[in-house]
């Protein structure tokens, strides 16, 4: 069983995969899922979006990756704003012992996880955001491409790197929410 918190397809039903289908229903679980088209993503939706986002959180039982999925989700829509002519869709969806964060444009340029120069003003970001996740990728679609993002939770099986580490991850977290703490909205 799975149920989804989306739009129908276009012809106004889904189906169910082949997996789906075969799955034994002692095995069926409930599985989170959130999508939202932005035609057009602005600073100043910023600290709704993650409102929202850890919301999504809560409900699902994962409030204790708010902190990382906001800083996520704020990078990559911050992308979005900087790099490409507008719109986009945030998804997320929750993968049973963490969650997935996707943010998919229309924009052909891939971004790079690359360590800026010393004195660069930005550029920053994905290179943060890729040692506090699981995992980090950039898939090219036929039009545009999707940012995605894989934070577990604590009693989930990480890859045990040293900067993924729950312990790690929440201290950085502690500091992150204090300074947004500090900005404001």
């Amino acid at each position: 069983m799975r149920i989804e918190a989306v739009r129908l397809e276009r012809n106004g039903d889904r189906t169910p995969s082949a997996e789906e289908e075969q799955m034994p229903i002692t095995e069926a679980r409930l599985s989170w899922h959130y999508r939202v088209a932005l035609p057009g993503v602005h600073p100043e939706a910023m600290a709704l979006i993650r409102q929202i986002a850890c919301s999504h959180l809560r409900l699902w039982g994962l409030a204790e990756l708010s902190d990382v999925v906001a800083l996520g989700v704020t990078e990559l829509l911050t992308n979005v704003h900087k790099h490409t002519a507008g719109g986009c869709e945030l998804e997320m969806q929750e993968s049973g012992d963490g969650v997935r964060v996707s943010v998919r444009d229309f924009d052909d340029a891939l971004p790079a996880v690359k360590q800026p120069d010393e004195d660069a003003v930005g550029g920053r970001g994905l290179l943060l955001l890729s040692r506090l996740v699981d995992e980090l990728t950039v898939v090219r679609l036929p039009l545009g491409k999707r940012v995605s993002f894989l934070l577990l939770n604590a009693l989930g099986e990480g890859s045990g790197s040293a900067y993924r580490g729950a312990s790690d991850r929440e201290s950085i977290a502690l500091r992150l929410s204090e300074v947004d703490d500090l900005s404001g909205p």
